[in-house]
C-alpha cells in the first residue's frame, strides 16, 4: 500500500475516538506512559541511549533523525525512544504522537515504512510522505490529548487554560484552538459526536470512594468495594481491586471451589459442585438483580454483602493495606471541575 498524497484526517479522528474508548480515557492530562506500560511497548530515553553509546543527546537526535522521538518495529515488537531533555508537555505530545504512528498502523500498512523496522531509518521517504505521516500522527495526538468534546465544554478557552488543563505546550494549545472548528466539523460529518461525548460523560461521571479509593463511573448509594455509604465523590481513584475472570454474562470462567474451567454453560451455577458463579446482592429484598462486578464485596444499592464475598471468593478490601498502614485517606476532598 502506498502512502497517501494527503493526510487522512477523517481516519485519524475515527482512530482517536477508538483509542479514547478502548482505554476508557477519563482524566486529563492523559498519561501516555501508562498506556505504553499497559501495552508493554519498549521505552527508552535519549539520555539512556547517549550513555549507552557514550555520545551526546544531540548526536542521538542526529542518528534518529528526530529531536523529539522515534518508534521502531522489530519482530512485531514496538519500541519508542524519546528526548527526555524536553519539557514534560512536549514529551507528553511526543509520546502520544508516537502512539499515533502505532495506532494508525503507519509501520505496517505501507511498503516504504518497512524501512523503519529493524532499527533502520526511513531515508527513502520523500518530504511529502513524511509530512503526511507526521500530520496524521499529530492529528491523532491532538484529538486524544484534547478531545473536541472536552475542549468545547471548557469554561475558560484561553491558551493558558487549554495548555494547563490538557498538559500541552503553549504551541500545541494554540494549534488545538486554531483547529477546533475543523476537527468538530469532521466529527459531526463522521457521525462521531455521540461517541466523542462519551469521553465527557466518563469525565463527569467518574467517582472515587474516599475510603478505599476505588474508581467508578456511576453514582451508587454504597461503594461496591468497601461498602461505605455516600462515600463516592467526583474524582480519580487510583486503587485497583482485581476482578475475577468472567464470561460476558458475568459468570466466572473458573469455579473457585472445585476449579472447574468448563463454566460456559447455561445457568448461574457450577455443574460440578453446584457453587453459584455469578456475583449478586445477597439481600433477597433488594430490587437490584443484575450481576455485580466480580470484585464487588457489597451491593451498590442496598449495601448488603455480595454472594462472592459471602462465599469467600473475595477477601476484605483492606486486608493488605490495614497490615501495612498504607491507606491514608483525607477526611474530605474538594476538587474543582474545570468544565461546565
Amino acid at each position: 500500500m502506498n502512502i497517501p498524497n494527503y493526510a487522512r484526517y477523517d481516519y485519524c479522528l475515527k482512530k482517536a475516538c477508538e483509542f479514547l474508548d478502548q482505554y476508557s480515557i477519563h482524566s486529563f492530562p492523559v498519561d501516555p506512559f501508562e498506556i505504553i506500560k499497559k501495552e508493554k511497548y519498549g521505552l527508552m530515553k535519549y539520555s539512556e541511549l547517549a550513555d549507552e553509546f557514550d555520545c551526546s543527546i544531540d548526536k542521538v537526535c542526529t542518528c534518529l533523525r528526530s529531536s523529539d522521538g522515534k518508534t521502531i518495529l522489530e519482530n512485531d515488537y514496538y519500541s519508542i525512544a524519546y528526548n527526555d531533555s524536553k519539557p514534560i508537555t512536549r514529551i507528553r505530545f511526543t509520546l502520544m504522537h508516537e502512539l499515533g504512528h502505532i495506532y494508525l498502523n503507519h509501520l505496517v500498512d505501507f511498503e516504504k515504512t518497512e524501512m523503519l523496522r529493524n532499527d533502520k531509518i526511513a531515508s527513502s521517504l520523500t518530504k511529502q510522505e513524511c509530512r503526511v505521516l507526521e500530520n496524521e500522527a499529530n492529528a491523532f495526538a491532538r484529538n486524544v490529548l484534547s478531545p473536541v468534546s472536552m475542549f468545547l465544554t471548557l469554561k475558560n478557552k484561553s491558551v493558558s487554560n487549554v495548555a494547563y488543563t490538557f498538559g500541552l505546550s503553549v504551541a500545541a494549545a494554540e494549534t488545538r484552538i486554531d483547529l477546533i472548528d475543523t476537527d468538530a466539523k469532521l466529527i459531526t460529518g463522521l457521525n462521531l459526536s455521540q461517541k466523542m461525548m462519551l469521553v465527557y460523560r466518563r469525565f463527569m461521571n467518574k467517582r472515587k470512594c474516599i475510603v478505599c479509593n476505588a474508581q467508578f463511573f456511576k453514582t451508587y448509594n454504597y461503594c461496591p468495594i468497601c461498602g461505605g455509604k455516600n462515600t463516592l465523590k467526583w474524582g480519580d481513584g487510583n486503587m485497583i481491586y482485581p476482578k475475577l475472570d468472567t464470561h460476558e454474562n458475568g459468570k466466572l470462567t473458573e469455579c473457585p471451589n472445585c476449579s472447574n474451567e468448563e463454566t460456559d454453560v447455561e445457568g448461574n451455577f457450577c455443574q460440578i459442585c453446584g457453587e453459584n458463579l455469578v456475583n449478586k446482592c445477597s439481600n433477597n429484598d433488594c430490587y437490584y438483580n443484575e450481576p455485580l462486578p466480580s470484585n464487588a464485596r457489597f451491593c451498590p444499592i442496598c449495601g448488603s454483602y455480595s454472594t462472592f464475598y459471602n462465599a469467600g471468593f473475595l477477601k476484605e478490601w483492606d486486608y493488605n493495606e490495614t497490615a501495612s498502614g498504607f491507606m491514608d485517606i483525607p477526611d474530605s476532598i474538594d476538587e474543582g471541575l474545570p468544565f461546565n
